[in-house]
This record gives structure tokens, sequence and C-alpha cells, in this order.
């Protein structure tokens, strides 16, 4: 379902405490930081490869490569958030997020489509709204399809090379200097910050468990990023992740349905009785995923272990500072995770 993306209201001093001034004990590679510019390179590719797919073939399928994509490549200039000039970070992920957007309103009702396409059978009332829904698919696929045809990858490919450009700068300015801890600080503070929103979550407001998602998502794929420089990321752990995320998706979607079925009661006649069955229904369903991911939201706390294993080193007051003195320092919280409202 479409993000609103508030991935959290933290304090200044709270993002802080978040990012706790520790270093896990864990050490990367030496070549870490390499192996992550040529990841970013081939994350491009792939990003282009789904754009091309999606103004040449336009299907749910396509939409749906192209936005993960598109979330994986933001995920990783996170990641690198400590490396890069910050023009050059703001303005690559403005960009992607300009054509990350461009497709949220399709992919909210394509969704739609699919839980309700599942209960036109028992629910007469699941009928008419399915009938608007594909009717507001049909409207979108086809004002989406131009949108994306006019989206072009050639400013971004520029910006992309910007940002490559200052990681390699980093490296060769860094001499012995490791970038290790400045890494693995970037994926601790993800970590801290949505095991806090797991922390506020109000089961009543489904909002908390959505903020919640988005922070996770975040972690996840900077440690799908450098899942080949951690021993314990493993294919069983990544897929218990992906599960975990599932999880609060399904909140956020139940409840988005939910609130589409209303908003098509405001606008739209329809049988009272089976109007009340059917949204009584989705009711249930929201409330049986909310139970279904508290009773796993525990499982968090697995998947950072080193995060209550870590140990305090010196603090920068002085903030991000150059790419290059970011390596002398220990590392304060990444400037693209620090109050993000868009992933």
């Amino acid at each position: 379902m479409r993000q609103h993306e508030t991935s959290s209201s933290l304090t200044s001093a709270e993002e802080h405490a978040a990012h706790g001034s520790l270093q896990p004990l864990h050490e990367l590679a030496p070549d870490t930081l390499k192996s992550l510019v040529v990841y970013l390179k081939k994350q491009w590719q792939c990003y282009r490869k789904h754009l091309r797919k999606c103004q040449r073939k336009f299907s749910e399928r396509s939409v749906h490569d192209l936005r993960v994509s598109a979330r994986r490549l933001l995920s990783l200039l996170d990641l690198l958030a400590h490396f890069l000039s910050a023009d050059h970070l703001k303005k690559t992920q403005t960009a992607l997020k300009t054509h990350l957007d461009t497709f949220d309103d399709l992919r909210d009702v394509q969704v739609q489509l699919l839980a309700v396409r599942k209960l036109k059978e028992e629910f007469p009332a699941a009928r008419c709204f399915h009938r608007f829904l594909k009717k507001r698919a049909e409207r979108l696929t086809r004002s989406t399809y131009r949108k994306a045809r006019n989206l072009r990858s050639k400013p971004v490919v520029k910006l992309i090379d910007a940002a490559r450009a200052d990681v390699k700068a980093c490296i060769r300015a860094a001499g012995a200097r490791q970038p290790g801890p400045l890494l693995l600080s970037a994926v601790n503070y993800a970590f801290t910050v949505t095991r806090k929103l797991r922390d506020r979550i109000n089961p009543a407001d489904t909002h908390s468990i959505h903020c919640t998602r988005v922070a996770f998502k975040k972690f996840r794929y900077v440690v799908e990023a450098l899942a080949d420089h951690l021993p314990q990321a493993n294919e069983t752990l990544l897929a218990s992740m992906r599960h975990y995320q599932t999880l609060m998706g399904d909140v956020q979607d139940a409840e988005v349905l939910l609130r589409a079925f209303q908003k098509f009661l405001r606008k739209e006649k329809a049988e009272i009785q089976q109007a009340v069955r059917f949204e009584h229904e989705l009711e249930r369903r929201r409330q049986r995923s909310i139970n279904k991911y508290l009773g796993a939201a525990d499982q968090l706390l697995d998947f950072w272990p080193m995060a209550a294993t870590a140990v305090p080193v010196k603090h920068s007051s002085e903030g991000n500072g150059q790419r290059v003195d970011a390596i002398r320092r220990a590392s304060p919280p990444p400037r693209s995770m620090t109050k993000d409202k868009t992933l």
C-alpha cells in the first residue's frame, strides 16, 4: 500500500540516544567500502533495467519490481551517507523519490483489487467495491503509464556517478583508517530507531505499526547490502526479516483497504446490511493482522543482536563534517536517516 512516509517523530535528543554512540563488536573487512561502490553501480543498473521494462511493458509486476529496486537504491545511499557530499546525497534521493512517488496511487489500488477479488464470492458488497476499484485502476494505469514514459534516468545516472566518485575519494583519502565502524554504525542506528518505534507501538493505532515498518524496511535493506560481509546475515536471517516486514505490511494493507471502502461508501450507494457485513469483515481482518504482528514483534531483537553487545566509542558532537573527516570520527547518525519522511 502507499506509504505516507512518516518514519518517526523522534526528537533530536532521542535520535542521539537511538544512535547510542555505539560501535558493534563485529569488524568489517577492509575492502567492504570498495565492494559497496561496485554494489551501488549494480543496483543502479538493476533500477534502470526495471525502469525500461516498466516503460516498455507496463504491468503490475513491472511496477512492483521498479519500486522495490528504488527502495533498495535509496537504502544503499543511506548506508553510504557518511561518505557522500550532502548535495549529491540530497539530489539523488530527491530524484529517486520522485520516480517512486509516480506509482503510489496505482500500487495502492492494485493491492486493494487483489484483496477484494478474493472476497467477492462471499460478500455481495465486495462486488460493487471491486467494480469501483477496477475502474479506478484502469484510469490510474493510463495516467501513470504516461507519467512513467516521461521518467528519465540520464539525470539520475550523473548523480549516481557523482556519489560513487565521492566514496572513491573517501577510500583514497582514508589511508589506513577503516570505514567499517561508520558502516556498522549506520546499520546500528537504523536498527535502534526501529526498535524505539516498535517500543512505542499502540495496538489501537495502526499508524504506529506503519512507522515501525518504514524504519524496519530501511534497516532490512542496509543489512542486505552488507550481507556478503556479515556472517550472521545468512539466507535464514534474511528470509525471517522479509517475513517480519510482511506481517507489518499486512496490517497497513488491511488498514488502507478498510479506509478505502469507508470512503467508497460515502460516495457510492450500497445496500446497508451488506455494506455493514463487509465492513465488519474488513475490521476483523485488520485486527487479526495486528494480533499476528504483535505476537511476533519481539523477533526484531533477533535480527541485530550486535546492538546489545556493542561497546562505547568516542562520540563527536560536530555533526557529519566533510566526507574524508568523517572517517576520522566516531559516527553521528547518517544525514539521510535522521528525519527521513520518505521510506
